[in-house]
């Protein structure tokens, strides 16, 4: 893997799975099992370098199917401290108050991960912190969510030392994958499932809660570095992400003239952008595709030949064809594996 290239078409920095392989590791499972079928190998890991959703999404699957542990994104957000968010954690470090730090966690956020949109409001009473899917992983989305939101739990307790209770209250979009008593007694806060966000429900006044490590000149540091990250993003990897994005909300995979008009662009100028990044509108699109086709052949009731025609191909045997060039393997027997 090419730290640089990759850093420009992909979502994640690998400091978080490094975290997750050594947890892995220390239970004595084997790095080649963790980073099966990932196309990663362990020194991609000695850089400060980003990885795919696909390659995340990887990783995770063969995690949790090592560990048969559902709470696994719990317990990996739990082993992560607030320099384990780089800059972001130590501007949030320094804030002067609670609100001040979860407003610049949240605001620098994406230059840590693009899988998940977070946004942070006030409704009645209560500061809600909101975790909405980004990237197409709904396989793994569960462990995105809940790593997000127990280490969001666990860098607000050491703001304002509040080791042991903290009054909020955690709602998941989806059924408890393991005992609910299990998730409560982890998160140490009520949880409540089947809920239509992904939520941390704070009350309001805890916002004013002061930061005991509070520093003026060092939030000051720490932003304007955050600032550097955002704007290396902005000025490269956006396009990438606005593509993503714009073909996620078509539900569709369009021909580079249709995807430059939606975005006030034309071909040619999108064509050079994704040139200097070391890609192209392609690539980018047999990524999109290659997702979709996994979250489609993980659902049976769909036929190859209708997820074929999902994806844009109008022939099945084009759809085989590139499958095999993304993954090694047939439509067919990748589902086999996957029953």
């Amino acid at each position: 893997m090419n730290p640089t290239s990759s850093h420009h078409r992909a979502f994640l920095t690998t400091d978080y799975l490094t975290q997750l392989i050594s947890l892995l590791k220390e239970q004595g499972f084997a790095i080649a099992d963790i980073l099966n079928q990932s196309q990663l190998r362990e020194e991609d890991f000695q850089y400060n370098s980003r990885i795919s959703p696909m390659q995340y999404q990887q990783i995770v699957e063969n995690a949790i199917s090592l560990s048969q542990d559902p709470l696994l994104g719990i317990k990996h957000g739990q082993g992560l401290n607030i320099s384990s968010h780089g800059f972001v954690g130590f501007a949030a470090m320094a804030a002067d108050d609670l609100g001040q730090a979860l407003s610049l966690a949240i605001r620098y956020a994406r230059t840590r991960t693009l899988l998940a949109d977070i946004r942070f409001h006030k409704e009645d009473d209560s500061a809600i912190i909101q975790v909405n899917r980004l990237a197409s992983m709904p396989a793994t989305f569960p462990f995105v969510v809940e790593n997000i939101i127990s280490s969001f739990i666990g860098v607000a307790r050491f703001l304002i030392n509040q080791q042991e209770e903290l009054s909020a209250v955690i709602k998941l979009t989806y059924s408890p994958q393991a005992n609910p008593a299990e998730y409560e007694q982890l998160f140490g806060v009520p949880v409540l499932f089947n809920q239509p966000h992904n939520q941390i429900c704070l009350p309001e006044f805890l916002l004013e809660a002061p930061v005991s490590t509070a520093n003026a000149i060092s939030r000051g540091l720490a932003e304007t570095e955050c600032e550097k990250l955002l704007a290396q993003l902005d000025h490269g990897q956006d396009l990438v992400t606005q593509i993503r994005y714009r073909l996620e909300k078509m539900q569709a995979f369009p021909t580079l003239p249709v995807m430059a008009k939606a975005l006030n662009s034309s071909p040619r100028t999108i064509n050079r952008q994704l040139a200097q990044l070391n890609t192209s509108y392609q690539h980018t699109l047999d990524e999109a595709r290659r997702e979709k086709a996994i979250e489609l052949l993980n659902m049976d009731s769909i036929s190859i030949e209708q997820i074929s025609i999902n994806l844009g191909y109008n022939d099945p045997s084009n759809f085989g064809r590139a499958f095999r060039r993304w993954l090694g393997q047939s439509p067919r027997a990748y589902r086999k594996t996957k029953a």
